[in-house]
């Protein structure tokens, strides 16, 4: 049985409550074009983002079931094809997200490679990152596979 939540802007796209367009759907995936489309430099878009929503509401993708965390991706994995055949990106970058909307979902984003504001994002990564010292990273992995 799948969970709906009244308020939820996705859950009401289900329901049919919320208009949208739909690209793909099964059982417990279904999976929309963005209305929010990224802008390139010249002001025009980065053509196909779309979201893999999950049915049942479920606020983090760690709450999923296995088999609906399986059937996500491969609802997403099918579509990012379509994407990618669609409007030949570079890329097909996938998000996951669930925070401005509070429904887990994939974002796939298609990205040119040729410094567009997806690609800008990792451009300067080094600057966000630092190789960890051995001892940290055995103390990480030491709590993950405890908890």
């Amino acid at each position: 049985m799948t969970e709906y939540k009244e308020d939820c802007l996705f859950c009401g796209m289900l329901t049919g409550k919320v208009k949208c367009l739909k690209l793909y759907e099964d059982d417990s995936t279904f999976v929309i074009v963005d209305i929010g489309q990224v802008i390139k430099k010249d002001g025009g878009i980065i053509p196909g983002r779309s979201l893999v929503i999950p049915k049942r509401h479920v606020v983090h993708y760690y709450e999923l079931e296995d088999e609906e965390a399986g059937r996500l991706f491969i609802a997403a994995t099918k579509v990012a094809r379509r994407i990618k055949k669609a409007f030949n990106p570079q890329f097909v970058t996938v998000f996951i997200r669930g925070q401005q909307v509070p429904h887990s979902h994939i974002i796939l984003q298609p990205s040119t490679g040729e410094g567009d504001p997806i690609d800008a994002m990792f451009m300067g990564i080094h600057d966000f990152f630092k190789v960890a010292s051995e001892e940290a990273l055995i103390e990480m992995a030491r709590k993950i596979n405890e908890a």
